[in-house]
């Protein structure tokens, strides 16, 4: 949810600095890529450890997978998401 936050606050910002409303977004996505999956890829690190245990691995791959997965969907699906929600149309090149 937090990461859902930064990411449409950044779109925002990039909409009021008048940037185009696709550019905003794809530019937004970029930006904010490589902190989003940093993030991500440390929890996993995280929990290398604690999936090494033989009463709490089994929770330790269900959390591995969920933040690998939702740092995917972050990636992906909100940025499109965002796109169709507000039908943002491409710029038009003369």
């Amino acid at each position: 949810m937090r990461n859902t936050r930064i990411l449409t606050q950044q779109v925002t910002d990039n909409f009021e600095a008048r940037m185009s409303p696709l550019g905003g977004v794809v530019e937004a996505a970029a930006l904010r890529a490589r902190p989003f999956v940093l993030t991500a890829l440390v929890a996993v690190l995280a929990f290398v450890p604690l999936s090494q245990d033989s009463f709490w691995g089994p929770l330790a791959y269900v959390l591995i997978g969920g933040v690998a997965v939702g740092t995917l969907i972050m990636r992906l699906f909100v940025p499109a998401l965002h796109d169709l929600w507000f039908r943002h149309q491409p710029a038009a090149t003369a």
